[in-house]
């Protein structure tokens, strides 16, 4: 891979994890208002981003395996990361079908949408986490999307690890980026290290019981009708 090419593939990386930040603020301040509808737009986004950064880094494809190893050589980047998941890489990919899917496997029981809270405090003879299509757990720092769980502390911590290398080798590569750092509105600045949030640091000590805002019902469950 020529300098250029890969210099394009680290400003972007670079971007997801800025990107991945900005979410991560938004869900922090989103949960502390207990604002149901912000947490979860935020958590989408994060794993929006942090697919992307999967995809980028540790493609799945033969054909784009080079680029892949190539660009983790750079970055100083193990096969063993937390983020070289394949949950994490094909979390978008045709979700319309793995919705219907997923509607079709729970199709009789009770299913749980957007749920704010511990999971420990739902009846465990109502559900199962396979029927959970969106609840996040603070105490557990796991968000749970179509029956599966994504621990939103440890991609933080993931993110962090990949921004603080991307940094260090945008640096040399765009040299005259940073001579500007000092510019007023500069998202860029070298010695502003963003840091992906960590999900539950300020928010593992709320602990959500039955007493919700009445306006925020905190748990949807519906009862799915059997068809023949």
């Amino acid at each position: 891979m020529d300098n250029a090419t890969m210099a394009i593939f680290v400003h972007e990386i670079k971007n997801q994890c800025l990107y991945t930040e900005g979410a991560f603020n938004v869900f922090n301040q989103s949960f502390e208002q207990k604002a149901s509808t912000g947490v979860f737009f935020a958590a989408q986004s994060t794993l929006l981003a942090v697919s992307q950064l999967a995809c980028i880094i540790w493609p799945s494809s033969s054909r784009s395996r080079k680029r892949g190893e190539e660009i983790r050589k750079v970055l100083g980047l193990k096969e063993s990361h937390p983020l070289n998941n394949s949950r994490v890489r094909a979390l978008w990919d045709k979700g319309d079908e793995k919705l219907e899917k997923w509607i079709s496997d729970t199709k009789g029981g009770n299913v749980i949408f957007d749920h704010l809270g511990e999971i420990s405090l739902l009846d465990p003879n109502s559900f199962t986490e396979q029927n959970i299509y969106r609840l996040y757990d603070p105490k557990t720092s796991i968000l749970y999307f179509r029956g599966d769980g994504y621990n939103m502390q440890a991609i933080s911590n993931a993110v962090a690890d990949i921004y603080t290398r991307v940094t260090q080798v945008h640096q040399t590569m765009f040299p005259d980026h940073y001579k500007k750092e000092g510019d007023a509105g500069s998202n860029d600045n070298a010695d502003e290290k963003p840091k992906a949030k960590k999900a539950t640091k300020k928010t593992t000590k709320k602990k959500p019981t039955a007493k919700k805002p009445a306006k925020k019902p905190a748990k949807k469950t519906v009862k799915k009708k059997k068809t023949s």
